[in-house]
């Protein structure tokens, strides 16, 4: 019992009753008044708190409608015990973590969202990080480009969440980020976005920067003046990095090594020299940096090959580097390959290329040939023929007219024999007088027609003989795409990426032209290229007519070759992308201006000058111009070396027949002078037994 409550006796005792009893009212009702009053304050909490979520909501449905109206549509990612409800006037998806299964995670749904045309995000905060751990990896896997991505993030940041959130490394990539921080016992909202700067020696840095503190209130629709413009860090990135791979492809991509501190771009590693980079292309890059402040980091690819992706899905060369996420954007003449397509962003194109062959240069005729070239072989064939013919009609003529009028005294031995014919016909070709008999209608009428023929053939030889012996005659010039497809000849380059565009041709043409491409490295190309007159090279011709070609291609080489007068087939030359770099919008519109104001073309000019020089180039331009060669010449002594050609064949061939004969005949005449020895008789040298 409490000691107040004690019972006793007496005037003290009463008193103390008394007061006691009065301790206990006055306890009783503090009490009361406390749970009243805090009653109240958790109500009108509440109520607070009602009105807060209520304004916030409204809030964002403002600020939704101001930064992401522009987009095709919008994806709300939350936790399942997060309820927002926004009125959009664009497709919307809702995406609830723990909604997922095992059979689909939340990347595999976030894929199919990107590809249903979402470009905003508005994220929750429960759920910003794992949409920041699955950002990369599932645009990497959409089909879905969008080169403007914003997000809106709802979150309380605490100590342990902001730094989790500026060491995340998809910070680089998603610039345009917003982030909304309630604090509902001041009624506010604190606006923040990252602030990104370069890190040493390499990387990117990222920061808070507080934008705006906000009193949100019921029936609040007005965003103020410094939130109605979405934080804008791409205008100028401050010197951060745009990551470029390329390899030496010279007029398109030049990178030399230069001492420290002196070129236009950096490596991508640290090392102790910078790159002074050149080509049309590359200068597109640095005229994006120039404008939107920031550094090019370049890297050289290995074994300088644009690289393929193998079924195990390890990858290589210039598409390597994006997969791997190495660089941002990959340049030297790439073109819209659909096997690459699945893995990067494709640029609008920087040009047009049109890849041919180049073929060994027609040589000078030797002038041993001149008396063969008057006419085609096909012509020399019907001569023959009807040499043949005309040969075989004489001698039959010949024999029966001896046989019908046999001439006066003429013996066996004198008939018309099958040389007499050959030397009539070759009288007629020579336009030699041959005799005519016309004892016989028959005989002369066809002697009279192989007369006029042997005419005609004789003077057209002469007039063809004129014109081969005064302009000089080439090998058969491949000109024209479908000549290169009848030669058989084989092509080669240093990769195989060449062919990329005509895997799915179906031309016969094509298909015959790409099954004979070879690969073979550059030392042996180089020593091809000088040596062998049986394959083509591969190159390309550039937008405004500048040659591009591989390195084992110098300038004697271009003393040996042409190329053809038409493409073998043409590609748009673009730049490769990753899927998440943030400039995408700006380098296209760059690439647009560019192109129409024809800046191109002085890039072009400029870059063939510096890193090949005109020679290489106006050898082959000049490769098939050959007026000074063409123009008829005096004749010379060379121009009779084939008529010496064939007296000395006749000469030769003519004497080893007069020896042969003369040791024929001498061996006859000693078998028929020999005397004859009588079967049985033996002769017995003298001095035996």
């Amino acid at each position: 019992m409490h000691p107040h409550e004690q019972i006793s006796y007496g005037r003290h005792s009463a008193l103390r009753v008394y007061v006691t009893l009065e301790d206990n009212i006055m306890t009783f009702e503090s009490v009361w008044n406390f749970k009243t009053s805090s009653a109240v304050v958790a109500m009108e909490s509440a109520v607070n708190s009602l009105q807060f979520n209520s304004a916030l909501e409204l809030f964002l449905q403002t600020v939704v409608l101001t930064h992401l109206s522009v987009h095709y549509s919008v994806c709300v990612i939350r936790a399942i015990q997060e309820d927002i409800r926004l009125q959009f006037p664009r497709a919307t998806v809702t995406l609830a973590l723990e909604e997922f299964n095992t059979s689909r995670s939340f990347e595999e749904l976030l894929v199919s969202s990107i590809n249903a045309g979402c470009e905003g995000f508005l994220v929750m905060e429960d759920a910003l990080f794992p949409f920041l751990d699955s950002f990369r990896s599932a645009h990497e896997a959409a089909y879905f480009r969008a080169s403007n991505k914003r997000i809106i993030v709802v979150t309380r940041l605490g100590e342990s969440e902001r730094k989790r959130l500026l060491q995340h490394d998809s910070m680089e990539v998603t610039p345009n980020i917003l982030l909304v921080t309630p604090n509902v016992s001041a009624g506010t909202v604190e606006l923040y976005t990252t602030q990104l700067s370069p890190a040493e020696p390499r990387g990117v840095s990222a920061n808070l920067t507080l934008i705006d503190q906000i009193s949100v209130k019921i029936g609040q629709g007005v965003l103020p003046d410094s939130v109605r413009i979405f934080p804008d860090k791409l205008s100028n990135m401050q010197g951060r990095r745009v990551r470029l791979s390329t390899l030496p492809y010279p007029p398109c991509a030049v990178a030399n090594e230069v001492p420290l501190g002196q070129g236009n771009a950096r490596s991508i590693g640290p090392a102790n020299y910078s790159l002074q980079a050149d080509g049309t292309e590359i200068l597109m890059i640095l005229e994006l940096c120039r404008r939107h402040n920031c550094t090019l980091e370049i890297e050289l690819v290995a074994n300088s090959e644009w690289g393929q992706v193998y079924p195990n899905g390890s990858s290589d060369g210039l598409i390597g580097s994006l997969i791997d996420r190495r660089s941002d954007v990959a340049v030297a003449a790439i073109y819209r390959w659909y096997n690459w397509y699945k893995y990067v962003t494709m640029s609008a194109y920087t040009g047009r290329s049109g890849i041919s062959c180049l073929v060994p240069r027609p040589r000078l005729l030797p002038f041993w040939q001149t008396p063969f070239l008057s006419f085609p072989a096909n012509l020399w064939l019907m001569v023959c023929v009807s040499f043949c013919v005309g040969t075989t009609a004489v001698f039959i003529t010949e024999r029966a007219r001896q046989y019908v009028r046999p001439p006066c005294g003429t013996s066996s031995a004198e008939r018309y024999q099958l040389p007499d014919a050959i030397f009539f016909m070759l009288s007629l070709y020579v336009e030699q007088s041959v005799p005519l008999p016309n004892d016989m209608m028959a005989g002369t009428i066809l002697l009279s027609f192989l007369l006029f023929g042997g005419f005609m053939v004789g003077n057209s030889y002469a007039g063809a003989l004129a014109s081969v012996m005064t302009i000089p005659r080439y090998e058969k010039s491949i000109d024209t795409r479908a000549d290169f497809a009848a030669s058989a000849m084989k092509w080669s380059g240093p990769t195989v990426a060449w062919m990329n565009s005509l895997l799915m041709a179906e031309q016969p043409e094509l298909v015959a032209i790409r099954n004979r491409y070879e690969v073979h490295d550059d030392t042996t190309l180089a020593r091809f290229s000088h040596t062998r007159r049986d394959m083509g090279y591969v190159h390309e011709r550039l937008q405004y007519g500048s040659y591009a070609l591989e390195s084992f291609i110098d300038i004697n080489a271009t003393r040996l070759l042409q190329p053809l007068k038409e493409d073998v087939f043409w590609e748009q030359i673009i730049t490769a992308c990753s899927k998440t770099w943030p400039l995408m919008g700006f380098y296209d519109d760059l690439i647009l201006r560019v192109q129409q104001n024809g800046i191109l073309r002085y890039w072009e000019l400029g870059s063939v000058i510096r890193n090949m020089g005109l020679e290489i180039q106006r050898n082959l331009a000049d490769a098939r111009v050959h007026d000074a060669d063409h123009e008829p010449v005096k004749l010379l002594i060379a121009h009779f070396l084939g008529v010496f050609f064939i007296l000395f064949v006749g000469l030769t061939l003519a004497t080893v027949t007069f020896i042969v004969e003369l040791v024929v005949s001498r061996t006859n005449a000693g078998i028929a002078g020999q005397p004859s020895v009588p079967i049985g008789t033996i002769s017995v040298p003298s001095g035996t037994n």
